[in-house]
């Protein structure tokens, strides 16, 4: 194997980063090399454990999930206070708990910290709570049906609405675009708002997950107002908060 399969090599790996799967009539196109060409390379992939053969194509070895690609950005903007919230959340949650999830990249970082709480009872809207929790044993999943939204990997409408009507959760795990102190938590879109409001209303205890670059921003549609968040977990603490009358709980204290 000379230069030519190494920039081959690299043309096909980098492909593989950002789509799913890719057939050979498609790497043909993509490398320029014959079909013969192209078949041995693939097996030299295959050798080295970078690629998986499928029926007449191939995938990455170490192909990035849905979640990640979708997410990974959003995951990586206050990523330690996001990680440090979701620690200081998990510790709200007892094993026997019924816990609603809202969606968001706080969000799966708490479903992370809840692998050792089994047995637990998790409601949500969100596929990255799946892809984190599932499988897990002890930890049962109830995701609620309804209209899929590719951009937020969850499901939205009145489908899902009606569903969470038909649960009881101890605590519904909150999050949002942007909390204004004074006025409660915001939301960019009214569907998300609108799951939001409906995880909070199955719930006995509502706690807002909000990293502190969130507060003082707002946002289209109200979520919840002030006296609708029991609970705010943040990773610092705000004198104006406090004044407020926000019952925090500040991550690292």
């Amino acid at each position: 194997m000379g230069r030519g399969f190494e920039k081959r090599k690299r043309i096909i790996l980098d492909y593989l980063q950002d789509n799913p799967e890719i057939r050979v009539p498609e790497l043909m196109e993509l490398t320029g090399a014959a079909v013969a060409t192209v078949r041995r390379d693939l097996l030299e992939l295959e050798r080295q454990k970078l690629i998986v053969r499928t029926f007449g194509g191939v995938r990455a070895m170490d192909q990035k999930s849905l979640v990640d690609r979708t997410f990974e950005q959003r995951a990586n903007c206050q990523a330690a206070e996001k990680h440090r919230i979701a620690v200081a959340a998990a510790k709200l949650v007892k094993p026997g708990m019924t816990i609603a999830i809202d969606s968001g990249t706080t969000c799966m970082n708490l479903a992370a910290m809840l692998k050792n709480k089994a047995p637990l009872r998790i409601i949500t809207a969100a596929l990255a709570v799946i892809e984190t929790l599932g499988g897990v044993p002890g930890i049962e999943i109830n995701l609620v049906g309804g209209q899929f939204r590719v951009a937020n990997l969850d499901f939205y409408g009145t489908v899902s609405i009606n569903t969470f009507k038909q649960f009881h959760a101890d605590i519904a795990f909150m999050s949002c675009d942007g909390l204004l102190p004074e006025f409660g938590a915001f939301s960019h879109d009214q569907e998300s708002a609108a799951i939001s409001q409906a995880l909070i209303a199955c719930a006995s205890k509502r706690v807002l997950l909000c990293d502190s670059k969130k507060i003082g921003q707002s946002g289209a549609f109200l979520v919840f107002a002030p006296e609708q968040i029991d609970c705010l977990v943040t990773d610092r603490r705000s004198a104006e908060l406090d004044e407020r009358g926000y019952n925090c709980l500040v991550a690292g204290e």
